[in-house]
């Protein structure tokens, strides 16, 4: 889908010349001259952008700036502003995402487009998930870490020297194989401050780029630092995944502040990416786990049924499928209460996780009902297996909690087991899957029939 981008400036010219260089490249391109009309505008038309120029007298741009970031509905919306160097710290102040020169060349403008672009659509991903599960608390994390991946120790130093009294991080300083050293041991930096060139031409840009492809490594967030005479790999380095580009020597001591300020949106931006991420992978588990128990539930263990029929067939080994019932669990209810029951069934879950341990897969698929699946289990192995988890459930009553009266009850279980057959060619994994379950499904019913708490095998019973 093609991007909106909203150009705003006074001067005419200047719009213009935007609107056609961002329209070569593709870009759906919306352009006001007034403040009032770019606030009705991005309102009406939810750009992806606000390219913001200079051409503008009163409010400024820098006003206008601070206004679109206090603005409820419009603050998400990235602003890429053009100014002089003058007014780069004050654009910063007011919240621009990035700051570029009024002459910057086309190559870096669509460069820096195209980062911004690219953040904001994966903030947008990140959101979207959340919005599908409620919101989990993430605990603060311990104190950030930036790595200085330097062209020299002495420029290393001089960095954490100009960055440690206007930063509260802890500064690492590294070489290349150092720093890929530590994020492969799990110790990747919140921000890597790195030299476009270090050892060699361009080498930077690879180190960037073998730390963003890591997994422990790839969403901390990366700065290039370039000299003037290599200022050609800014558009370069952007496009491979930098958040930034500074100055070598971080803009000396006039321009530090710029530097820090442009340091602390993207490790902003680092933390609310972890947060989120954090969420996710909560919500996620959310999803998965049965409440009551902290089983998996049948959202998860349903295709992981089928992907261990998949697994299976691929190597040619067995499989073996548990569905397991409380016997007269209404009993309980009816005589104990309901919170009589869920403590049945939390800890009969959690003597069922004990036996089958981290070779199988134990879930509640609802009710009293659970399910039990064993990677490479044959016949015999399973039907252990199946033994052991009613034993467990039978052999020590289950203490009851004082709401319910206090005391105990002792409950048996029913087991139906179906063992797996990879040999099957004409049958798709999830087929096999399903028709493995309805056999354990029917198992289980005799068991049932046959008296209770006994496991009863697919096509051969076994009385307990």
């Amino acid at each position: 889908m093609t991007a909106r981008i909203l150009v705003a400036d006074g001067v005419a010219t200047t719009r213009i010349r935007l609107k056609v260089r961002l329209a070569a490249a593709c870009y759906d391109v919306i352009t006001v001259e007034t403040p009032e009309r770019l606030r009705m505008r991005a309102l009406a038309d939810r750009p992806d952008l606000i390219v913001l120029g200079e051409g503008f007298a009163a409010p400024g741009p820098i006003e206008i700036c601070k206004r679109l970031q206090g603005d409820r509905d419009l603050a998400a919306i990235p602003v890429l502003m053009l100014a002089g160097a003058a007014g780069r710290l004050d654009a910063l102040r007011a919240g621009a995402a990035a700051v570029l020169s009024v002459d910057v060349d086309e190559q870096m403008l669509l460069a820096r487009i195209r980062g911004l672009l690219r953040d904001a659509e994966s903030d947008i991903e990140l959101q979207s998930a959340l919005a599908e599960a409620p919101t989990a608390f993430v605990a603060p994390s311990a104190r950030i870490e930036i790595a200085l991946v330097a062209d020299s120790p002495a420029r290393a130093l001089r960095w954490r020297h100009l960055l440690r009294d206007r930063l509260s991080c802890r500064f690492s300083i590294h070489n290349p194989e150092e720093a890929l050293a530590a994020a492969a041991s799990g110790r990747a930096a919140a921000l890597y401050l790195i030299a476009a060139d270090i050892e060699g031409r361009g080498d930077g840009l690879r180190l960037m780029s073998e730390l963003r492809s890591r997994s422990g490594s790839r969403d901390s967030a990366f700065v290039i630092a370039t000299t003037p005479e290599r200022d050609e790999l800014s558009a370069v380095a952007l496009d491979l995944g930098a958040g930034d580009v500074l100055p070598i020597d971080l803009g000396g001591g006039g321009g530090i502040e710029s530097t820090v300020l442009a340091l602390q949106a993207q490790l902003s931006r680092k933390k609310q990416g972890d947060r989120r991420r954090a969420e996710l992978r909560r919500n996620m588990m959310w999803a998965m786990t049965d409440p009551l128990t902290g089983l998996h539930n049948r959202r998860y263990a349903l295709p992981r049924l089928a992907e261990t029929v998949g697994n299976a067939r691929r190597d040619r080994l067995p499989f073996a499928v548990l569905l397991l019932d409380l016997d007269r669990f209404k009993r309980v209810n009816d005589l104990h209460g309901h919170a009589a029951g869920d403590a049945v069934l939390r800890e009969v879950a959690r003597r069922l996780e004990t036996v089958i341990g981290p070779q199988g897969i134990a879930a509640r698929l609802g009710g009293e009902e659970f399910l039990a699946i064993l990677p490479g289990a044959d016949e015999a192995a399973a039907y252990r297996c199946a033994e052991d988890l009613r034993r467990a459930v039978e052999a020590q009553p289950i203490p009851l909690p004082d709401l319910s009266g206090g005391g105990s009850v002792h409950v048996t279980l029913s087991v139906g087991v179906a063992t797996g057959r990879p040999c099957q060619e004409g049958l798709r994994p999830d087929q096999l899957a399903e028709w493995s379950l309805e056999r354990a499904d029917r198992a289980l019913m005799l068991a049932k029939s046959h008296g209770r708490n006994r496991v009863m095998l697919a096509q051969t019973e076994h009385a307990a």
